[in-house]
């Protein structure tokens, strides 16, 4: 038996806020409606912030612990934005900043959101984000996104911000069009297919150490009917040898502090080689970097710095899955003294600092 008396709720988009308006029918006749006008920040942050941007993710709660817990962090802090224009500095700040709140509030068992109305560009970012899966095309277990085909779902980082390259200045990105680049942490090849079509005109050198999603890469190679890109089923580190991986799909990890946290994940063996030998074996002229290796950054700087000395490529270094990577990277690179200035990319993507990224690059 249907009910006498029912309630229906709509949600309707107006720009500065949402109306919702509950009608109640009688024998499904309405009889009688009421509208309440939501903030549209504030829909936005119950409905998706609160569910994401502070979410439980185990690699943004591992920097605001390290943050919390480094006994010299304002060193590490000073150092990290010493010499960087105000811009770059206020956007390292902001994610200290929303890192430092997500752990006091879940300290406190207090409900958390950022953003308000004011800050409307990043919610607008925010919702056209959520847009971005709804234009993602599925034809036989194949998914297709501007022209992309992958065998898994397209991500944000990748395909939406497009690596969020356009933060490079414009000479440095004509100068390493007509350059290699070097992709470490492959993936899918995901990046590659991305470099290929819209940043690249020479070779793709593209490493993925675990086995399956090297066999993912190969399908989506030949998907896109790539031609440039060399695939190398080996990882990128500080010495020629082979270790234990961690395998779990894009964030596969040989950083030891990850995979103990992860004891339950599957392991293999994989070949590590570092960059140096690579570049000399295969004579590659380097013009970019992109590196994204779950925690493994660090390791692989070690066996890249006479790469890194002789062509001084632009680089984008992920410096999100640890507070090391997050605070000591970039004063690194700073240490060797080869003349690069630096910028922050953090993808607006519901997260506090997942797919944050150092850009660096030397203005001639």
């Amino acid at each position: 038996m249907s009910k006498i008396i029912t309630k229906e709720k709509k949600i309707k988009n107006k720009g500065q806020y949402i109306r919702v308006r509950h009608i109640y029918r009688i024998f499904n006749v309405p009889i009688f409606f009421r509208d309440d006008k939501i903030s549209y920040a504030k829909e936005i942050i119950k409905d998706f912030l609160t569910q994401r941007l502070y979410g439980y993710i185990p690699m943004t709660l591992a920097i605001s612990e390290y943050i919390a817990r480094e006994p010299n962090i304002l060193e590490q802090t000073q150092n990290l934005l010493a010499n960087l224009a105000p811009k770059e500095a206020r956007k390292v700040l902001l994610i200290i900043k929303r890192l430092q709140e997500m752990r006091e509030k879940l300290l406190s068992n207090k409900a958390i959101h950022t953003l308000e109305l004011r800050q409307k560009d990043e919610i607008d970012a925010l919702n056209a984000a959520r847009n971005f899966q709804a234009n993602i095309v599925k034809m036989n277990d194949i998914y297709i996104y501007d022209g992309y085909f992958l065998p898994k779902i397209h991500g944000i980082s990748t395909f939406f911000y497009r690596h969020g390259l356009h933060i490079l200045e414009s000479k440095t990105l004509d100068s390493m069009k007509n350059k290699d680049f070097i992709d470490v942490g492959g993936y899918i090849g995901d990046s590659a297919i991305i470099f290929e079509r819209e940043f690249c005109d020479k070779k793709i050198h593209t490493f993925e150490a675990t086995k399956a999603n090297f066999k993912l890469m190969l399908k989506t190679l030949e998907l896109n009917k790539s031609k440039r890109i060399i695939p190398v089923n080996k990882g990128l580190g500080a010495k020629n040898e082979s270790i234990e991986i961690a395998v779990n799909d894009s964030c596969s990890t040989m950083n030891s502090e990850v995979k103990t946290m992860n004891e339950f994940l599957e392991s293999e063996m994989c070949e590590i080689i570092t960059l140096d030998s690579y570049v000399r074996e295969n004579n590659v002229d380097v013009g970019f970097i992109k590196v994204d290796i779950e925690g493994f950054e660090q390791e692989f700087l070690k066996g890249a710095i006479e790469t890194i000395s002789r062509f001084k490529p632009a680089m984008l270094i992920s410096i999100y899955h640890n507070g090391s990577d997050f605070f000591k990277i970039k004063p690194l690179i700073e240490s060797w003294n080869l003349g690069y200035t630096f910028k922050f990319f953090k993808p607006v993507d519901g997260t506090i600092s997942i797919e944050t990224a150092l850009y660096c690059e030397v203005k001639n």
